[in-house]
């Protein structure tokens, strides 16, 4: 069995399952936005904290093993090499960027409203850092777009 045809589908998977994340936070999102009553609000802000995530750190560490994994096992590719497959050096520039959103701005603002819902706090205490969460979501959702579009169009521009 050869392990690169594998490793390059397992990647698709995860960048194809990370772009769904777009739709299902969207949704999440409109929930928290238009539910009724404060508990119901609560139970959807919880349910939006977790998914987002476990989430992240999922597809995140996925999509960083299988990218690291192609570019160690093809000789053609190279780290942040832009003189070589420069769309690659994008990709993975912009990948360091979201794991950077991810790691300094979403989990630490997810912490913090997961904190504050459990002390009881008002909602003006942790709406702060739900909308630096949903900004966050929106910027590691654009770079991921962009790095998917930079991948299945390179044959187009290399």
């Amino acid at each position: 069995m050869n392990f690169h045809p594998t490793n390059i589908t397992l990647h698709i998977v995860i960048a194809g399952i990370w772009l769904s994340y777009f739709i299902i936070e969207n949704r999440l999102k409109a929930q928290i936005k238009n539910s009724g009553t404060k508990e119901t609000k609560l139970f959807v802000i919880k349910q939006y904290l977790k998914f987002s995530k476990v989430f992240m750190l999922i597809v995140s560490v996925g999509i960083a093993v299988t990218g690291i994994l192609l570019v160690l096992f093809n000789s053609h590719y190279g780290f942040f090499n832009m003189s070589n497959n420069h769309w690659l050096a994008t990709k993975q520039i912009l990948f360091v960027i979201i794991l950077i959103n991810i790691f300094i701005n979403l989990l630490p603002s997810i912490k913090k409203v997961t904190r504050l819902i459990e002390q009881n706090a008002t909602e003006n205490e942790y709406e702060k850092f739900l909308r630096k969460i949903f900004k966050a979501n929106l910027l590691i959702n654009i770079l991921a777009l962009l790095n998917f579009l930079f991948a299945i169009t390179h044959k187009f521009y290399s």
